[in-house]
């Protein structure tokens, strides 16, 4: 259901007004905002949120590709019946995939209120192929029951999906996954305001990257090719966030970010040395280049954006005494201008149950 309304009081007034029992949002989870409403400005709705007793700082908020809406009405969830256990799930995500940067609302608000850092959170799409899929398959059902026989794909159908399943390239884009069948609603990737407008949509890579960079990455899966192959770590990573050392004089300031992680090889599909310490080393070497190399074209993009997502002001506002003095800095004209590096620490711990790479 949805209505027309001047404010939040008053739309929650209007939606009483169709139902037989009074509506209350103590329990309400999520607060989804559409992407157009994002990039004129959430701070008039967000304020609404925090000033109303009914909705909780607790809740998580997300931004929608296209309308808001369409994520309540597109979404059909697989495993999870329950509105809430599905919610508590995508909550989960973030420990498993560090695809899905889950934020609460308090984190969000005060990431807006402040110059030290901007806010970012989760972001949603639907996928149309598989949106498409689903309506296939509803439009064939009469049919298929009428025959006592197993439902089968049109050829149009049948077509799109091989050419899915066999497309070599991989996106990790909200809303344009290669993939065929589940629920048509995607969620890997970042939303990433500058003030309360949002500014860029990441992947689910990027997504990933940024929460790599302020040390919030609990585990992830990344893959690496180079020359010889390609190969695939299972990270974690260390607790208390990645080294930073920076100097805030000169024309040009030079920020370095050090994360540290530990890695278990997980696939290894090529001409790789994992007995030896030389092997390892050398592998070592091209996942930090690897990783260095997406993590320093992620800051370029924020940096362009203007958007200090990864919080490095929050640091850089602990070298002044004063508020004043910080505020006279104006750290948001000046980030944009930094030499931004990051150079990244992988600790192998175990190469799995195979000591090299060897054809079956």
């Amino acid at each position: 259901m949805s209505v027309v309304a001047r404010s939040l009081g008053e739309a929650i007034n209007l939606a009483n007004s169709t139902v037989e029992r009074r509506l209350d949002f103590v329990q309400c989870q999520y607060v989804l905002f559409g992407e157009g409403l994002a990039r004129e400005g959430v701070a008039p709705h967000v304020l609404d949120l925090l000033r109303f007793r009914q909705f909780r700082r607790t809740m998580f908020v997300a931004v929608v590709r296209g309308r808001a809406a369409d994520s309540f009405k597109e979404n059909k969830p697989v495993l999870e019946s329950s509105v809430t256990r599905y919610i508590e799930g995508l909550q989960r995500l973030k420990t498993f995939t560090g695809m899905v940067p889950v934020v609460q609302l308090h984190r969000f608000a005060r990431a807006m209120d402040t110059d030290s850092e901007d806010a970012f959170t989760s972001v949603l799409a639907i996928n149309q192929a598989v949106k498409a899929q689903d309506r296939s398959k509803a439009s064939q059902k009469p049919g298929a029951s009428q025959g006592g026989g197993k439902e089968s794909e049109s050829p149009d159908e049948k077509a799109r999906s091989e050419q899915q399943l066999q497309n070599p390239s991989v996106n990790f884009e909200a809303g344009g996954m290669q993939r065929v069948g589940g629920n048509p609603e995607e969620f890997p990737g970042a939303a990433v305001f500058r003030g309360d407008r949002l500014v860029e949509i990441l992947d689910g890579q990027e997504g990933r990257m940024l929460l790599a960079l302020r040390g919030e990455l609990a585990h992830a899966f990344l893959t690496f090719r180079v020359p010889q192959g390609r190969f695939t770590v299972e990270v974690q990573q260390h607790e208390g966030g990645p080294a930073m050392s920076y100097n805030l004089a000169g024309g040009r300031p030079v920020w370095r970010i050090a994360p540290e992680f530990d890695v278990d090889l997980v696939s290894a599909v090529g001409n790789f040395d994992t007995r030896s310490h030389q092997g390892l080393s050398q592998l070592r070497q091209w996942a930090e280049q690897e990783f260095n190399r997406q993590a320093e074209r992620l800051v370029a993009k924020l940096q362009r954006d203007g958007s200090d997502a990864l919080g490095l002001g929050l640091y850089a506002r602990k070298d002044f005494l004063t508020d004043a003095e910080w505020q006279n800095y104006r750290w948001p004209e000046r980030y944009p201008q930094f030499s931004i590096q990051v150079q990244s620490r992988f600790v192998i711990r175990r190469v799995g149950n195979l000591l090299t790479s060897k054809r079956i």
